[in-house]
């Protein structure tokens, strides 16, 4: 492999105690040795710049980035990897404290975190937390906040030196007797995540697999002349080079993926006859290896017409700016207005009026796994089988159909594990590339999506301004609101991805957790130079919640109150619920003045206040800011590939154990373990006799996979409503069988039985009854399926798509809540925040799985703290994107952030069987706001006040001088 043969290097080396002899070319990297040549996957890669740490393995017995090592440089060395470890029946101390844990959630970076840890422990006994801490930096995680990681090591640890490990304080219901939805029951995908056998798509690859490099386009705005290719085709070991003209001729342009009253661009997955964003794929290229891929990339060149970009909102709304898309009259993309309530009255009466502008800045989710696609078309039966690494696989083979022009049933979309998603993973235009390169080659093709790649292409999010007005009474009751929100959507928020729609949700949900009997809302969508727009663990909520927060802390000062009393005044209240707001969702339950009390108490907001006095006579400024948070969950968008159902089959097996089909997607959530705990409740068996399957189209019911939170309320519920199904028809059949009445019969402990203790049937008798011996006839009773499976759809009980005449709709089915606290600390001098403290006070219904719910949350927070401190895509005024790998967009590493305390008030669902409401995007959604609100409080005796993010330490120390500069104390 990677070209020349001659280059090439003999090395002896010890890999997993095992002797390794080789012939390997001289740039060969360790990483793509062990995974390529050895079939040690376990090993990941997640940038292109040795930041992340996925990669790490130990070499002579200390942690070391093996995509920054060549495999030359092993040469008489002793590797060891993930695989090294343990085995899924003998796992490792630190393997076993990681499962205990919950040290992981996608599993992609744990692999690195494992190596990194492991030579921790072997070099110091008993190290402290923050030597943990220290000892990760390095190794990246996106899912889990690091908080579950480091008390892994530190158990792991403790458990070495014979010391019993820590018990772990969970936040968790009661349970119900024996039931398993409130227990803490440990995943059932780690064992393989943990000994380096997940199955994420790049580790599929065959030896006959061509790998699929794309040539991006270096300019924001440009009309393409002329490629030409021939270089690279002539190049040995390039099997194939497609440019988006030649594309065009054998696929369609991207569908859409929303239309819910946004103008729809046309877009292709190679750009045909011009470029709209910096990144933008002109060629691709399938070679043998990667190397060879990247090398034929060089070799293709471009003529290029550059043309002026329109990077900003400004610059988009001007009159004579530049058109992304000739034949639109203007740069907007989506335009919508919404007016009830006496509004003008409202602020014609007002006591008080404030008005705050509340910008937000542009960053992305960066999954440690980027988008992955490896393609396979069979020529022969006009067949596709495509592994992908997504959110949404029906979806993705739908919109695929319709690009390829393939019959939709000839499309297999198997999707195993999913290195986290966060919103990223829901687009399909890259994907289609590979497709295209296989359908021309008739060779499997893999696309793994590299870090600078990702940056550049993958979806963004946020990027807006946003202007509130507000009418208040004399005790500081909202009377009317009045909100102006213009989002910049990038080259395309309809087709590459769906992120127009997250601008209308924003408007719906401006209200918040309070009352507002008056309300208005102007929206304006403008298209730019930049790369699409998506999703990002929020999608609309996260514009709204920032947005209402922040303003509520604002008109506090402006009205001279406490922030928090304000709060109060204006909250929904309990016995108001289902409350809904004017734009027509219906909250579903909650208690917010509660969520608030929780947090006040949670970070002992009496006590903070002396310290923080204590704290500023010594020249110290610390602040504590609050947040409440609103998380409409399980999205039904009319017109959209986010629909209203889900989809699931429950089948019991002839021995008496069970399938579970879902539409479901695991993408490190624990699908796996909370569907399989829910439906054991509903037969009376332990979870481990539900074998939950998804992420293969021609295995299970077509379903609209992971987001909105949508897991506990449309997936749990969908697969609930398909076990009672089922369930009543094994007690009927159990009844006949024992000559009883359906009423005399309950399912417990793998049998049907009969209440009074008369008699029992095991459910392997039963399975075999029915399924074989006798079979049906005659045991099962008439009126009922001649069968052991049961299929259930689950719909939005409350959706309303007609709108009203203001305009009006329902969407969400349930409406988790919070309120978030943190305590900061910030250096004047240097502008630096620490985050010392965070708290979440937060509701999600019926819990399932405390441990699950609590890490999902703890990675959230993390990744809220990373938006609005440091994260940010920086473009310049020709629309480059500056920052393109982990050295320069920098996300949170393990000693940057602080545990997570989490509280939890259980107000059950209505609209769902089991109470549950959904939960994965809280965290992101409410922590941006608590954190500008705190340091405001901590900086308060300068009379700052924040505007632009992130809250970089220049921005920080700009707004101190800034706040100086208007007469503010020194």
């Amino acid at each position: 492999m990677t070209g020349n043969p001659q280059d090439s290097t003999p090395i002896r080396l010890e890999v997993n105690g095992e002797a390794r002899e080789a012939l390997v070319p001289s740039r060969l990297l360790l990483v793509d040795y062990l995974r390529q040549e050895l079939r040690l996957t376990g090993t990941h890669t997640g940038c292109d710049d040795a930041r992340c740490g996925a990669c790490t393995v130990r070499v002579d017995g200390a942690p070391v980035k093996s995509c920054m090592m060549l495999a030359r440089q092993a040469d008489g060395r002793a590797v060891e990897t993930v695989e090294a470890l343990g085995t899924a029946d003998r796992l490792s101390v630190l393997q076993r404290a990681f499962r205990r844990r919950h040290g992981l959630q996608c599993g992609y970076c744990t692999p690195g975190m494992l190596n990194s840890a492991q030579a921790l422990l072997e070099s110091n006994s008993e190290p402290d937390e923050a030597g943990v801490r220290a000892a990760l930096v390095g190794n990246l995680c996106r899912c889990t906040g690091y908080q579950n990681i480091v008390a892994s090591v530190l158990d792991a640890a403790a458990e070495l030196r014979g010391d019993a490990p820590p018990v772990a304080d969970e936040s968790r219901p009661a349970t119900d007797g024996d039931k398993w939805v409130g227990r803490s029951t440990e995943r059932v995908q780690d064992t393989r995540l943990l000994t380096g056998q997940g199955r994420y798509v790049a580790d599929l690859a065959d030896a006959d697999t061509l790998h699929a490099a794309i040539l991006r386009s270096p300019h924001a705005h440009a009309r393409i002349r002329r490629i030409d290719t021939s270089a690279a085709r002539a190049m040995p070991g390039v099997v194939q080079v497609l440019t988006g003209a030649e594309a065009a001729e054998f696929s369609h342009p991207l569908p859409p993926t929303i239309d819910i009253g946004m103008r729809m661009n046309k877009s292709h997955a190679i750009a045909v006859d011009k470029v709209r964003y910096h990144g933008e794929p002109v060629a691709a290229v399938a070679a043998i290896d990667p190397y060879i891929a990247e090398d034929a990339l060089a070799k293709i060149v471009v003529d290029y017409e550059v043309l002026e970009p329109v990077v900003d909102i400004d610059q988009a709304l001007a009159d004579d700016a530049p058109r992304l898309y000739e034949d639109w009259p203007d740069n907007r993309c989506l335009e919508y207005q919404f007016s009830d309530g006496p509004l003008d009255q409202a602020f014609a009466e007002a006591a008080h009026t404030v008005v705050a502008e509340i910008p937000h800045h542009r960053y992305t989710a960066v999954p440690m796994e980027g988008r992955v696609a490896l393609a396979h078309y069979w020529s022969s039966e006009g067949r596709l089988t495509l592994r992908l690494s997504t959110q949404n696989p029906h979806q993705c083979r739908t919109l695929l159909a319709q690009t390829l022009d393939l019959p939709e049933a000839r499309i297999e979309v198997i999707c195993k594990d999913v290195g986290g998603g966060f919103g990223l993973k829901l687009q399909v235009d890259g994907e289609v590339i590979p497709c295209l390169l296989s359908m021309r080659t008739g060779r499997p093709v893999l696309w793994a999506e590299t870090r600078e790649e990702n940056l550049l292409s993958g979806i963004h999010a946020r990027d807006y301004r946003l202007t509130m007005e507000g009418a208040f009474d004399n005790d500081g009751r909202i009377l009317g609101l009045r909100t102006h929100l213009l989002g910049n959507c990038g080259c395309d928020g309809t087709n590459r991805a769906a992120g127009a729609g997250q601008l209308l949700v924003g408007a719906f949900y401006f209200p918040g957790n309070y009352k507002v009997p008056a309300y208005s809302a102007d929206v304006v969508g403008v298209v730019s130079n930049k790369a699409p727009y998506g999703a990002y663990r929020g999608y609309g909520k996260d514009i709204a919640n920032h947005g209402i927060e922040r303003f509520m802390n604002i008109a506090a000062r402006q009205l001279g109150m406490d922030a928090n009393e304000l709060r109060r005044r204006n909250l929904v209240q309990p016995d108001e619920f289902p409350y809904e707001i004017l734009t027509g969702p219906i909250y579903d339950s909650g208690d917010y003045p509660e969520l608030l009390a929780m947090a006040e108490a949670g970070v002992d907001l009496a006590a903070f206040r002396k310290r923080q006095a204590e704290a500023r006579a010594a020249g110290r400024y610390l602040g504590v800011g609050f947040a409440m948070m609103l998380e409409p969950a399980g999205g039904a968008v009319p017109n959209s590939i986010f629909n209203a159902y889900e989809t699931a089959t429950v089948r019991m097996m002839p021995q008496g154990d069970f399938l579970l089909l879902t539409g479901m997607q695991d993408i490190g959530q624990g699908v796996e373990t909370t569907l399989a705990q829910v439906v054991a409740d509903e037969f009376g068996v332990t979870p481990d006799r539900i074998n939950v399957v998804f992420g293969d189209t021609h295995g299970v019911p077509y379903g609209l996979g992971a987001w909105s939170s949508r897991g506990a309320s449309f997936g749990v519920s969908a697969a609930v409503e398909a076990a009672r199904k089922l369930a009543r028809r094994m007690r009927a059949i159990g009844a006949r069988m024992m000559e009883c009445d359906t009423d005399a019969v309950t399912l417990r402990d793998g049998a049907v039985q009969r209440t009074d203790g008369a008699a029992s049937l095991a459910f392997r008798d039963l399975g075999n009854a029915v399924s074989l011996w006798p079979g049906p006839h005659g045991i099962v009773p008439e009126g009922e399926e001649p069968n052991l499976e049961a299929t259930a759809t689950w719909t939005n009980p409350v959706v309303r798509w007609v709108p009203n005449d203001a305009g009006s709709l329902s969407i969400y089915a349930t409406h988790p809540s919070g309120c978030f606290a943190v305590i900061v600390e910030v250096d004047t001098e240097t502008g630096a925040t620490r985050v010392d403290r965070v708290y979440a006070a937060h509701d999600c219904g019926t819990v399932i799985n405390p441990t699950i719910v609590n890490g999902q949350l703890h990675g959230g927070c993390v990744q809220g703290l990373g938006a609005v401190l440091g994260e940010e895509l920086r473009y310049d005024e020709q629309g480059h994107l500056l920052n393109k790998g982990f050295w320069d967009y920098l996300i949170p590493q393990a000693p940057d952030v602080p545990n997570i305390e989490i509280g939890h008030l259980v107000c059950p669902s209505p609209n769902t069987p089991l109470g549950t409401k959904g939960m994965g995007e809280g965290g992101p959604v409410g922590i941006p706001a608590a954190v500008m609100n705190a340091v405001e409080d901590a900086l308060s005796p300068l009379d700052v006040q924040l505007s632009e993010l992130p809250l970089s330490p220049e921005r920080v120390l700009a707004a101190i001088d800034a706040a100086r500069s208007q007469g503010a104390p020194s």
